[in-house]
């Protein structure tokens, strides 16, 4: 015998005198709309979750790219800082040279002080004594001669070498250093250059030297200067920047990279 269906009656009853509303529901019909009804739950508690999972991924998006531009930023602080750092070393490392508290080599010996005059203008040198020609024979085969302009003329640091703008190097050192005749000669010229300030130069036979921007000058033109002799101060005369010697070699007119001469640098 066949199960009665059942049903559920809704019926809707208004205050006025229209006629009832009734609608007569199965009980299987009505299980059907509460499976539906829990589909249709699942399914938009799974888009709610998946839309959350994605706002939380943008958010998290958002985060790291916050994150990355301010580890960007802090990279540059740190690069701009590791190169104010590189900078402030080397000018501590030539404020070194400048003042002559870094490790290296003498520049002025005991023997250049030795050889040096009295600082007065107009002062001549005696001859060196017969017997020491020997020793000086023997230096002249280890430093090319007195005659060669292998002495660095102050004690500080290169800061601009030659080039094909600039005949000689720069040297950086304190304002009143001495200046040394880089070999023995004869002073050709001592005087004002508008360019080079107070100006020296030096003929040494095959070789010229020029000593420029000096804040004093100890010698006049045509006096005998020997190698080591303190010929000037360090200055800024002329178109300087500040305190250095603009030192220049010449052989026969063509400038020299004053470099290749030193034995004390």
């Amino acid at each position: 015998m066949k199960k009665r269906e059942r049903y559920l009656s809704l019926i809707i009853a208004p205050h006025h005198n229209s006629k009832p509303w009734q609608a007569d529901l199965s009980y299987s019909l009505l299980r059907k709309l509460a499976l539906l009804g829990i589909v249709l739950a699942i399914i938009l508690l799974l888009l709610a979750a998946n839309y959350s999972r994605i706002l939380w991924r943008a958010a998290q998006y958002e985060a790291i790219k916050k994150r990355a531009a301010e580890i960007e930023a802090s990279f540059t602080e740190l690069q701009r800082l590791k190169d104010e750092l590189a900078q402030l070393r080397q000018t501590e490392d030539k404020l070194k040279h400048i003042l002559g508290v870094s490790q290296q080599p003498a520049m002025l010996t005991i023997g250049d002080i030795s050889r040096s005059q009295t600082i007065a203008i107009g002062q001549m040198d005696a001859p060196p004594p017969a017997d020491s020609a020997k020793a000086d024979s023997a230096a002249a085969l280890v430093q090319g001669g007195s005659t060669n302009p292998s002495l660095m003329p102050v004690k500080g640091w290169i800061s601009a070498r030659m080039t094909d703008n600039h005949r000689g190097v720069d040297i950086a050192a304190r304002e009143g250093d001495p200046v040394l005749a880089a070999a023995d000669g004869v002073v050709v010229f001592a005087g004002w250059d508008d360019y080079f300030g107070n100006q020296i130069k030096i003929s040494h036979g095959k070789f010229t030297t020029m000593y420029g921007h000096n804040a004093k000058l100890f010698v006049k033109q045509g006096q005998r200067v020997r190698q080591g002799q303190v010929i000037a101060l360090v200055g800024s005369t002329g178109r300087s920047s500040g305190p250095h010697l603009h030192y220049e070699v010449l052989s026969q007119g063509r400038p020299v990279d004053p470099t290749y001469f030193w034995m004390n640098h």
